[in-house]
């Protein structure tokens, strides 16, 4: 083969190379997108990671009624009805009241908060924070309780300040906060 003729071939496949490349783009002209635009769901709160918020429940009723029986008498059917309303109307009167939680303080570093809840978990408070996980960089409260009784929340100060070393204040519990 001649020097040209080499030439011309490697020519040749060099412009049918480039135009099996570059021509179905050109005769294809735009192409438009079609993209979904979706919500992410979010995933669900663990729930088990936090201890049911227990309220006591005096039942003063309830031993009253039990008391009054004998083992020897047999109630009537509307003795138990009453028993049973009554204790209602107490379980009711007693929700009716304020509750309360002792706040410990605000804190940004959310590791420290994590850790101080876990340690007051661990002694056997029930202790929580909102926001519940903790998030950096943001106010996190750190609190006790809720409970029915002020008295109770408040003798537990002194533990509290004992153990962590905060004193932490007293406050009327809305479970509706944010």
């Amino acid at each position: 083969m001649t020097a040209q003729f080499k030439n011309r071939l490697v020519g040749t496949i060099f412009l049918v190379a480039l135009g099996v490349i570059f021509i179905p783009d050109i005769l294809d002209g735009k192409k438009t997108r079609v993209e979904e635009e979706f919500n992410a769901i979010p995933f669900a709160p663990k729930l088990d990671s936090l201890p049911p918020l227990l309220i006591d429940l005096p039942s003063e009723s309830a031993s009253a009624a039990h008391a009054s029986s004998s083992p020897e008498e047999t109630p009537s059917a509307t003795e138990p009805e009453t028993a049973t309303s009554e204790i209602k109307q107490s379980a009711t009167l007693q929700l009716e009241k304020p509750a309360y939680i002792v706040q410990l303080g605000t804190f940004k570093n959310s590791q420290n908060v994590a850790r101080l809840v876990e340690k007051l978990r661990a002694e056997g408070f029930q202790a929580h924070s909102y926001p519940e996980p903790p998030v950096e960089g943001e106010l996190n409260r750190v609190f006790v309780g809720p409970n029915v009784s002020k008295k109770a929340l408040e003798q537990k100060q002194q533990k509290l300040k004992e153990l962590t070393g905060l004193s932490g204040a007293v406050k009327p519990f809305d479970p509706l906060f944010k």
